[in-house]
């Protein structure tokens, strides 16, 4: 037990730039195996390196924010409502990782389903290609906002060290899952996210938006009806393509977008509309959200052109 949780401690530290020298290995990895079999358009050079600068940005960020969210974890933790040790077994340990990935699914919707919150993570699915790189692309403004659902977990009496590790390794067994090389794994699809399914949640086809928002687990998905089989080709990226190569542009094009919506605003309620409801809400009707759309082509079989 003890060298488990020194690995647990040990990531701590994979939290800031040793995650970027992770990540730049496995991309060499799957690079190699693009040009080793013939699928050299999986890649795409000014869009790795797009992905690659905001991996470094973001890698930054968490190391600003590391302190105060350990600090907070550590707060909370004072207060726990239950005394329990998770930090007793391999079965505790891994039902301490389960309520991370647990956590880590509902704020992964709902920074899909608030748009607040997919201004932060629309970076991260602005790439039209599918690599390890994409794995990299974030915005500085996650940096602080996902520790936020992790929190509650304290109350549980989780130890922050163990928060912060299993959070860590859920980071790192995603970022394995950005690959086109690997096909569906059998009765694997069941329990575990894989690349299959992190394919469909980074498609913009629209049966695929806002669909399994798992981590390591899949489980979550299909029990709150969220989940999707990858069946047709995944057509990757965002609904409204973003072509720039801009860092700049590609972390904050939503923002801005936002602001600019604000703008518009005749009161209070579209004020919060244009920050909380959905993307692609509209006060006036005439712009529809995912679910709008989905709901649409499940009816219909066909969606007329809407903008969204």
């Amino acid at each position: 037990m003890e060298d488990l949780l020194a690995f647990l401690q040990g990531l701590l530290h994979i939290r800031d730039a040793e995650q970027v020298n992770i990540l730049i290995a496995l991309i060499a990895v799957d690079f190699g195996l693009a040009l080793w079999l013939g699928k050299r358009h999986f890649f795409q050079a000014s869009d790795t390196l797009v992905s690659v600068t905001l991996g470094v940005v973001y890698a930054i960020a968490l190391l600003g924010v590391a302190g105060v969210v350990l600090v907070a974890y550590g707060f909370v933790y004072q207060y726990r409502l239950i005394d329990l040790d998770w930090q007793a077994s391999v079965f505790t340990l891994l039902g301490a990782y389960v309520l991370v990935d647990f956590a880590f699914y509902w704020y992964h919707r709902a920074a899909h389903m608030i748009r607040f919150g997919w201004a932060a993570h629309v970076v991260h699915h602005s790439s039209q290609y599918f690599n390890v790189g994409t794995a990299l692309r974030a915005s500085v403004a996650e940096a602080p906002l996902e520790p936020l659902f992790i929190l509650p977990l304290a109350l549980l009496g989780i130890d922050p060290v163990v928060l912060v590790g299993a959070l860590s390794l859920n980071h790192l067994y995603q970022y394995g899952l950005h690959t086109q090389h690997v096909r569906k794994l059998g009765p694997l699809e069941w329990i575990l996210n894989t690349p299959s399914h992190h394919r469909v949640h980074h498609g913009s086809n629209i049966q695929y938006c806002d669909k399994n928002f798992g981590g390591t687990f899949i489980i979550f998905d299909r029990l709150f009806g969220t989940y999707e089989e990858e069946k047709d080709p995944v057509v990757f990226g965002i609904m409204h393509q973003l072509e720039s190569r801009n860092p700049v542009w590609v972390t904050c094009h939503e923002w801005v977008a936002i602001a600019r919506d604000l703008q518009k605003a005749r009161n209070m309620s579209d004020v919060f509309g244009y920050l909380f409801a959905a993307p692609g809400w509209a006060p006036d009707g005439k712009s529809e959200t995912t679910r709008m759309l989905q709901a649409r082509l499940n009816r219909t079989g066909r969606l007329e052109a809407v903008e969204v």
